[in-house]
């Protein structure tokens, strides 16, 4: 999608610089105006042919020149041919050093050989020279992603979607950048921005996908990811990763056929055998689990996850020995890991070790105090409450029963002893800690819907200043979780909120909207009225045989 934005952009460009070379030869000109429109079309190998051709000419101007050398260069990137691309942009600069679409178009090129520290140069310069070039913030965004610089890559994209608020690949870049700095909700909602504007946006469908699936959301999760194949039928992550859905959902037979066509397509994936062992071994189909758990360890030998899931699946034929083993290499490799952890607990304890038992609980909890088995494990163990246990001391007093407590990861988990099975994480947008405001519960038709606002840390604004900010978890408590992370405030702006029957639509400061159908729509009443001989009759729902429903009528 960007290379397309990019293209169009420089294309143009050449044809009216074209335009206006006077001194050139027309013969030289044709080529020229031939070449860019063979990259309009996608005929690269043909623009390449006719730029080369144009170029022979020695009387054209400089500034026709670099055009020229920047649209052969673009018709290289575009046949993956990176570094020839970057040699004619280096000569186009050399030409027109004030050039901002060539800085713009050797930073793409850059990042293809994997140089994001100089893309962000050529970024930062062309929009030097163009400080409303919209591209080029967004193509900014991806190098400082690339640095793990997640903060400016933010601010950047967010430049890009105020220049180019209808684009949806801004869109789809912040919302990369929220993944990497924990905001799962506000990610969604930045790919649903992208999904809004752009119906077959495959990469924005992947992304929401992954989400989704991270939130325990597994069927809207399946029908991003079933989208996406439909534009990417032959990427065997997206089955990999729709086949994780759909064994969460327990939809086992969809799962195996899509694990088997990743493999169809990827038959050195050791994450598809991984995938596909452990859900054998789920499904007590030890000895295929072990052939496929094995097949990935060979593949990859420093996969934990496989090694981690053949620990389990040996806890499973009682071989609790070579359980050991695997468990041990998978902690080898990364010690944090929280399932090995819990999966070596329940090796002690079939072993009947019942102390090592309680401390490998204890640590996999450490690192992971969401996991239930965990909880379960240890409660079993000690007889003490999990909501007692690894939720830490509160971070500043309770409001209306909410405590705020701090996890693994920098990770903050609001509780409530009234609601014992619900734990709203609360993602931050600014440095600080997270403060509980105010808990509301809705009435009807929102009944079972609580808002639960808070402080978000600190940010700065475009001079500067640090200003707070505000924002709500929407918490669902028939279903236990927090549905949306939605800006309630930044400073003295304040976010739009509208409310429409089971529905929210929320306008951020940016102008980006989100519509939350938080209930559905209560069905009308069905009933029929008559006038007739000046009265007017009502007609209550009798019984129903036969498919017929007969009514009652009566008047008053």
């Amino acid at each position: 999608m960007v290379r397309g934005l990019s293209f169009v952009l420089c294309v143009l460009s050449v044809l009216l610089a074209g335009s206006t070379a006077i001194s050139a030869k027309p013969k030289a000109l044709l080529q020229a105006r031939e070449g860019a429109a063979a990259l309009l079309r996608g005929d690269y190998e043909r623009a390449i042919a006719a730029h080369t051709e144009a170029l022979k000419s020695d009387e054209l101007s400089d500034p026709l020149r670099s055009n020229i050398l920047n649209d052969r260069g673009l018709a290289k990137w575009q046949l993956k041919r990176p570094k020839r691309a970057i040699a004619d942009f280096n000569r186009a600069i050399e030409l027109s050093p004030d050039y901002a679409i060539v800085y713009n178009n050797r930073g793409n090129a850059l990042m293809d050989i994997r140089r994001p520290d100089e893309a962000r140069k050529d970024f930062d310069r062309a929009i030097e020279l163009a400080p409303s070039y919209g591209v080029a913030y967004n193509n900014l965004g991806n190098a400082l992603l690339a640095l793990e610089q997640y903060d400016d890559a933010l601010k950047a994209y967010r430049k890009a979607v105020k220049l180019m608020p209808s684009n949806p690949v801004p869109f789809n870049g912040r919302g990369k950048s929220q993944i990497a700095l924990k905001r799962s909700y506000a990610a969604a909602r930045d790919f649903t921005r992208a999904i809004a504007l752009n119906a077959r946006y495959e990469d924005a469908y992947r992304n929401r996908g992954d989400v989704y699936l991270n939130l325990g959301r597994y069927s809207n999760a399946i029908g991003d990811y079933s989208r996406a194949i439909t534009y990417a039928s032959g990427d065997a992550t997206l089955y990999l990763s729709r086949a994780q859905a759909y064994a969460k959902s327990k939809k086992y037979p969809q799962a195996v056929k899509d694990m088997n066509k990743a493999i169809d397509l990827d038959p050195q994936s050791a994450r598809a055998y991984q995938e596909r062992g452990t859900l054998r071994a789920k499904l007590k189909s030890y000895d295929g689990a072990l052939s496929d758990l094995s097949q990935s360890i060979a593949i990859d030998p420093d996969f934990a996850l496989a090694y981690t899931h053949r620990a389990w699946t040996y806890l499973r034929l009682g071989l609790s020995k070579q359980g050991m083993d695997d468990v041990g290499k998978a902690l080898e490799i990364g010690p944090e890991n929280a399932e090995a952890l819990r999966i070596r607990a329940e090796l002690h304890e079939a072993l009947g070790k019942r102390k090592d038992a309680i401390a490998d609980y204890r640590n996999a909890l450490s690192r992971d105090p969401l996991s239930r088995k965990s909880r379960a494990g240890f409660e079993r163990l000690t007889g003490e409450p999990p909501a007692l246990f690894g939720t830490g001391d509160p971070l500043s007093p309770a409001v209306e029963g909410w405590i705020v407590t701090r996890a693994p990861g920098d990770r903050y988990i609001a509780t409530n002893p009234k609601f014992p099975k619900v734990r709203a994480p609360l993602e931050m947008y600014g440095e600080g800690e997270p403060r509980i405001l105010e808990w509301e519960l809705k009435k009807k038709p929102l009944q079972g819907v609580g808002l639960l606002r808070y402080d978000a840390g600190t940010l700065e604004n475009e001079d500067g200043e640090g200003v707070r900010s505000q924002h709500v978890a929407i918490v669902d408590l028939w279903k236990n979780r927090v549905v949306a992370i939605e800006p309630y405030s930044w400073g003295k702006e304040n976010a739009k909120w509208a409310w429409h029957g089971g529905s929210l639509v929320v306008t951020d400061l940016d102008g980006t909207t989100n519509t939350l159908k938080l209930r559905k729509p209560r069905p009308a009443a069905r009933r029929k009225k008559q006038f007739a001989r000046g009265r007017w009759y009502r007609y209550r729902w009798g019984r129903r045989r036969g498919g017929i429903t007969y009514y009652r009528r009566f008047s008053r």
